[in-house]
C-alpha cells in the first residue's frame, strides 16, 4: 500500500484514466477523472467505499494512468477500455450483443435499407436502436408490404431484378423499373415510418396521390390510396405515449441481489416504437444511480443516432455534464432528465414494470433461484444506511393487556413478503417489573440465543415496535448474546420515526414510499400475530384448558383440578399439599405440576 501511495501522490491534477492491477498485471477496474490525483487518492481512504471497491483495493497491487486533455476524452478512452478488457471490479454490460439498425446512405443515387450491428459515425443516417434482428426483419417485411423499398447492399451492380421485386417488396430501381424521383419519394417515406413521424408521411402519400389523380392516373392514385389505409392501420398499433411528439427514451430499472436490467422504451415523435433490455452483473450494494450512470455513459457515448431526451427513475451525478457532452458530440440537443410531469412519471412506470417482469422471465428461463429485490427493501438500505440489503427482517412487538397472559411475536419477512413458517410465539417469563422494556429484551434474548445455538440464518435487520427506550432494551439483549453488529430499527408509532444506534435523532421516511409501507407491514403483523396468541392463553386461562400443556395432566386430572379448586387462578396459587388433596392428583404428580406452574413458560 506505500508503494500505491507513492504513485498516487505523485500523480498530476488533470484529466485521465486509470487502471488498477493486481500482482500479475491483471487489470481489476478502470475509471475515469477529472483530477487523476484526486480521484484515485479517493480509494486508499479506509471507510466509505463501496464493497466491491473495497475488495479490489484488498488486492490492488500497481496502478496504471493515461492522460487525456479533457474530462470527456477519459470518458470515451474509459468506456473503450472497459469493453476491451471487461474488468472484474467495473460495472459492465454483460451482454455482448451489439444493437441492429437500419442504416440509410443518402449519399448514393440509388439509397437502401441495410440491417447492421456495425453502427458508426460515417456520415450515413441510422434508425434504432433495436434489440433483435429477426424482429425488425419481420417489421421491414411487413412495412416493405407498403412501402417497397431496396434492401439490397449495392443496386448499381445488380444484374437481375431479385426474388423482393417479384414479391412486390421493392420497386426494382436496380433495372429501372421505377423513376429515381418516385423511388426516392418511397425513401423518404420509409424514412418517416422509422423516425416514427406519422403526419410527415401521411402528407407525402396524400401528396403523391393528389398529383397522380390530377395526371389522370386513377390506378396510381387507387394503389397509393390502399398504401396510406394500410400505413394507417400499421401505425394505429403504435401505442401514442406523449401528446408533444418528443423523442424520448425511458428507463426503468429492476435488481436482484447479483444482478441489474434496464429496461428501455424507444419512443419517437411521440408513439412507442419499441422496446429493449439491458443486463448487469452487479451486487445490491451498488446504488441504482451508480448503475444508471454506467449504463448512460456505456451506451450513449457509443451510439450514432440520440434521442432529444432521456428520462431516467433516479437522479444520477453529473447530469447536466452528461448532457452537455451528449449534444456536443451529436449536434442537436440531449437532456438527461428526471419525470417532469405527471405522464413521463407513468412512463417511467411503465418502464420499471417491464424491467421487472424481463428480469423475472430471464430468471424464470434460466432456472435461477434468485428474486427480484423488493423496491421497499432496497428503499430501506439506503434510507437506513445499510451494509448490505435487508433480504431478511425480523420484527417483534409484545401484546400485554391489563398485566395478564403477556406475550411476544417475532415475524419474519424475506424480500418485502411474509415467510409465514419462520413466525415464532412467545410466552412472556419475566416476573419481576413485567414492563414492556423487559419483555422485549426477553423475548429478543431467547430468540437470538436458539437461533445461535440451532446455528439458523440471521436476520439482515431487526424491526422493534417503539422508540429509542424499546431500542436500547433490544439491543442491550443483542449485545448480552455477541450479535451487536446486527442493525436494528425502533419505529416509532406516532410520528413513525426511524430509530438507530447509528440515527438516534431518528429519520422520517417520505408518506408512501414503498420503505415506509414496508416497515408499517411488518409492524402491524408483528403486533397482529402477538394479539392473535395472547388472545389464545386469555381463552385457555379462562377455560382452564391451559393445563392440557402441563406434564401428566390429561382431560380427567384437567377437570378434577378445575372442580376442586374452582379456577385456573386458584389452581395457580395452589400449594403442592393442596394438588395432591385433588382426587386423582399423586405427589409425584402434583410436584411436577407445581413445577410447572413456576417455571417461566406459563406465563
Amino acid at each position: 500500500m506505500s508503494d500505491l501511495k507513492t504513485l498516487v501522490h505523485d500523480l498530476p491534477d488533470s484529466p485521465g484514466v486509470y487502471l488498477w492491477k493486481d500482482e500479475k498485471g491483471t487489470i481489476l477496474y478502470i475509471g475515469k477523472a477529472k483530477s487523476l490525483r484526486k480521484r484515485v487518492a479517493s480509494y486508499l481512504r479506509k471507510t466509505g467505499l463501496f464493497r466491491r471497491i473495497g475488495e479490489m483495493m484488498f488486492i490492488a497491487r500497481d496502478l496504471e494512468t493515461i492522460l487525456t486533455n479533457t474530462e470527456r476524452e477519459a470518458l470515451v478512452l474509459e468506456q473503450t477500455l472497459i469493453k476491451k478488457h471487461l474488468p472484474r471490479y467495473n460495472i459492465a454490460l454483460k451482454d455482448d450483443r451489439r444493437h441492429a439498425w437500419v442504416r440509410l446512405d443518402l449519399s448514393k443515387r440509388i439509397p437502401t435499407f441495410e440491417i447492421t450491428r456495425e453502427a458508426q459515425k460515417d456520415g450515413a443516417t441510422y434508425f434504432g436502436p433495436y434489440g433483435s434482428t429477426k424482429r425488425l426483419e419481420r417489421l421491414l417485411d411487413t412495412i416493405r408490404k407498403s412501402i417497397p423499398v431496396a434492401m439490397c447492399k449495392d443496386p448499381e451492380k445488380v444484374k437481375r431484378a431479385c426474388m423482393d421485386y417479384h414479391l412486390d417488396r421493392c420497386t426494382g430501381p436496380c433495372e429501372d423499373h421505377i423513376p429515381l424521383d418516385e423511388y426516392r419519394s418511397l425513401v423518404d417515406q420509409m424514412s418517416y415510418y422509422l423516425e416514427g413521424r406519422p403526419e410527415d408521411l401521411r402528407r407525402s402519400l396524400k401528396s403523391q396521390m393528389e398529383k397522380a389523380s390530377a395526371e389522370m392516373k386513377f390506378e396510381k392514385a387507387a394503389e397509393l390510396r390502399d398504401r396510406l389505409t394500410d400505413l394507417e392501420i400499421l401505425m394505429s398499433r403504435q401505442k401514442v405515449v406523449r401528446f408533444e411528439g418528443a423523442n424520448s427514451d425511458i428507463l426503468g430499472i429492476s435488481r436482484t441481489e447479483q444482478a441489474a436490467l434496464i429496461d428501455m422504451l424507444i419512443v419517437r415523435n411521440g408513439r412507442m416504437i419499441g422496446i429493449d433490455n439491458f443486463y448487469f452483473e452487479i451486487d445490491l450494494d451498488t446504488p441504482d444511480t451508480e448503475v444508471m450512470l454506467a449504463f448512460i455513459e456505456q451506451f450513449y457515448f457509443t451510439i450514432p443516432r440520440l434521442p432529444d431526451q432521456i428520462i431516467i427513475p433516479a437522479e444520477i451525478s453529473r447530469m447536466e455534464e452528461l448532457s452537455t457532452w451528449l449534444s456536443d458530440a451529436n449536434g442537436h440537443p440531449v437532456q438527461i432528465m428526471m419525470p417532469d410531469d405527471d405522464r413521463t412519471t407513468e412512463l417511467v412506470e411503465m418502464a420499471n414494470k417491464n424491467a421487472h417482469r424481463a428480469l423475472r422471465k430471464m430468471l424464470i428461463l434460466g432456472e435461477s433461484k434468485e428474486e427480484i429485490v423488493h423496491d421497499g427493501v432496497k428503499e430501506l438500505k439506503e434510507a437506513l444506511g445499510l451494509s448490505v440489503a435487508p433480504m431478511r427482517i425480523e420484527g417483534f412487538d409484545i401484546s400485554n393487556i391489563q398485566g395478564t397472559d403477556p406475550t411476544g411475536s417475532c415475524v419474519v419477512f424475506k424480500n418485502g413478503e411474509p415467510y409465514y413458517k419462520r413466525y415464532r410465539m412467545f410466552k412472556i417469563r419475566v416476573k419481576e417489573t413485567p414492563d414492556d422494556y423487559a419483555m422485549m429484551n426477553e423475548v429478543v434474548f431467547r430468540r437470538y440465543r436458539g437461533v445461535l445455538e440451532r446455528k439458523d440464518v440471521l436476520p439482515d435487520l431487526i424491526l422493534i415496535d417503539g422508540g429509542k427506550g424499546q431500542l436500547n432494551v433490544a439491543l442491550d439483549a443483542l449485545t448480552k448474546l455477541g450479535m451487536e453488529y446486527v442493525p436494528v430499527v425502533a419505529v416509532a408509532k406516532r410520528e413513525e420515526l426511524l430509530f438507530m444506534r447509528s440515527i438516534p435523532d431518528g429519520i422520517e421516511l417520505d408518506l408512501g414510499s414503498e420503505g415506509l409501507y414496508l416497515i408499517q407491514r411488518i409492524r402491524d403483523e408483528a403486533h397482529r400475530f402477538a394479539k392473535k396468541y395472547h388472545d389464545k392463553l386469555r381463552e385457555k386461562r379462562f377455560t382452564g384448558s391451559i393445563l392440557e400443556e402441563a406434564p401428566g395432566i390429561g382431560p380427567k386430572r384437567r377437570t378434577a383440578l378445575l372442580q376442586a379448586l374452582g379456577s385456573f387462578e386458584n389452581v395457580m396459587k395452589a400449594s403442592v399439599e393442596d394438588l395432591t388433596a385433588v382426587d386423582g392428583m399423586s405427589e409425584k404428580a402434583a410436584l411436577a405440576l407445581r413445577g410447572w406452574l413456576d417455571r417461566e413458560d406459563v406465563d
